[in-house]
């Protein structure tokens, strides 16, 4: 049936429109409002009602940037082993000797925690010849975070990590004292191997429900990391069984170099509202540091190299994330945007990002970022679940500048509750200083929810279609068992999502 009419709900739109009921048609809404207007409205036509019985009817949330092949195959492949639960590194190497035994050969990755060496008793990563004792001959990896690696010699071996050449630009190699490589590294994960395309659909189906729509998420934007997630995407597509509305942006150079994927001609945006190729993901800088606590810029691009990349890609009306998570990296990213043609710029189908930007931003740098005209990107729940100092991720400085923040989850499979839009909400509202007392970087909670909202839409060029609930836009829903305007600010995290409608359409929770 076409027309269905959403009743029984308390009704937040995020928008001038007010009512406890929404109407849609062919999976767009017609109309918000009361009840017994909209239905007097549609007269003697059939409607198919859904009594939502007193819960919360909101937008549905939007993951501005999320990796949601890679946390399916995470959930999938992987071992998990973060801390906590895990406690120490005796711990950590015992569950993998375990896993080996079940597993006698191939790869092992193991998927722990951002600062894994100040979560653990030791207080330190594992090492190499630790890894090497539970895993002899199989190639074995520890990864803290995604960007801070510990390989064993066959990993490393099987890489070629062991040969000078192949470092890579913006990799941090730890070395024994003797000179050579001890395991530790920065930027390895795009060099892991990759599952190919009917693992990928194979894990989509069997968790992507679970780890977005059961969160209230109806529209996420990916970074496929191989031709196969790509492809992935492509047949579930097909076949009707993507859970939610998925906009794509290839990693540059992990899926191939940027001129082959321009040289197709599709523009940002390029597809239909269930999947859309949305641009391309870069890295202009990568860790930031060595991984276990120096800090330094480890840019991956000389300045004429990044400002060609960002002229291809606008001239090609392609929108770009440029992860940048230093100011070098920052301010680098905002130049090469400046670099551009104004004209060429204007004609992007949504402006190009800095991700983390609203995470890492020195507070001295707002002003001139909140006037780069740059998508700001946030991972809220960096606060809790990493290693921050007293000024990270400025984000009141940033909303009193004009900035509308992209939400994003960013979720990789390293802190597996990050995927919770509202739990990433939570955080910007209940964010507190080193001494308990509220911080002075909060954000209230209407601002909150339209970081995964109306601001994250509007920061992928959708605005006009998803974040808010007024006619014409797409029937996407969070069906929430508790209002997150009206709950206690320590309870919203835990509000409970009933059900996510996409395009008018109940997404069942595995």
């Amino acid at each position: 049936m076409s027309l269905q009419l959403f009743s029984g709900a308390e009704v937040e739109t995020l928008s001038t429109e007010t009512g406890d009921a929404v109407l849609a048609e062919h999976g767009r809404i017609r109309a918000v409002g009361e009840r017994r207007a909209l239905l007097a409205g549609i007269g003697a036509r059939e409607v198919e009602e859904i009594d939502l019985e007193g819960a919360v009817l909101m937008p549905g949330f939007v993951d501005g940037h999320a990796h949601m092949e890679l946390s399916c195959i995470t959930q999938e492949q992987h071992l998990q082993l973060h801390a906590p639960p895990m406690t120490s590194v005796v711990q950590i190497l015992a569950a993998i000797a375990e896993r080996r035994r079940s597993q006698p050969t191939g790869w092992i990755v193991v998927r722990s925690s951002f600062a894994l060496g100040q979560r653990v008793a030791e207080g330190r990563l594992p090492r190499q010849e630790e890894l090497d004792r539970v895993s002899p001959g199989e190639p074995l990896v520890v990864l803290a975070g995604l960007h801070v690696a510990v390989l064993n010699t066959p990993a490393m071996q099987a890489l070629a990590l062991d040969d000078e050449s192949q470092h890579g630009r913006g990799m941090t190699v730890h070395r024994h004292p003797d000179g050579t490589p001890n395991g530790v590294f920065t930027e390895v994960w795009d060099r892991l191997p990759v599952a190919d395309e009917s693992a990928v659909v194979a894990a989509i189906r069997r968790r992507a429900r679970g780890l977005f729509s059961a969160h209230g998420t109806t529209s996420l934007s990916t970074i496929p990391t191989s031709t196969d997630d790509v492809r992935a995407l492509q047949a579930l597509h097909g076949a009707g069984e993507l859970p939610f509305r998925v906009r794509f942006y290839p990693h540059v150079p992990r899926v191939g170099p940027i001129e082959s994927l321009l040289s197709l001609g599709a523009t940002s945006g390029f597809g239909d509202d269930r999947l859309r190729f949305g641009g391309v993901k870069i890295f202009v800088d990568g860790e930031g540091g060595d991984g276990i606590g120096v800090v330094y810029d480890d840019l991956k691009w000389e300045r004429r190299e990044l400002d060609e990349l960002v002229r291809l890609a606008t001239e090609a009306r392609v929108q770009l994330f440029m992860h940048a998570v230093t100011e070098t990296g920052i301010r680098a990213a905002m130049a090469a945007v400046r670099a551009q043609s104004p004209a060429a710029l204007a004609q992007l189908p949504a402006p190009h990002r800095i991700e983390h930007s609203g995470d890492y931003v020195p507070i001295p740098l707002i002003g001139e970022l909140a006037a780069s005209g740059v998508g700001v990107v946030t991972t809220p729940h960096f606060v809790s679940s990493e290693v921050v100092a007293a000024d990270f991720q400025p984000l009141r400085g940033l909303v009193d500048a004009g900035v509308a923040p992209i939400g994003a989850t960013d979720t990789t499979g390293t802190v597996p509750q990050g995927a919770s839009p509202l739990y990433n909400i939570a955080s910007m509202v209940n964010r507190v200083d080193a001494s308990g007392a509220p911080s002075p970087h909060r954000l209230t909670v209407h601002e909150a929810v339209r970081v995964f909202t109306t601001w994250s839409a509007a920061g992928q060029g959708e605005g006009a279609e998803k974040g808010a609930l007024r006619p014409g836009m797409l029937a996407d829903f969070a069906v929430l068992a508790e209002n997150p305007f009206r709950v206690e600010s320590d309870r919203i995290a835990d509000i409970a999502v009933l059900h996510s409608y996409v395009g008018g359409r109940v997404v069942q929770r595995p």
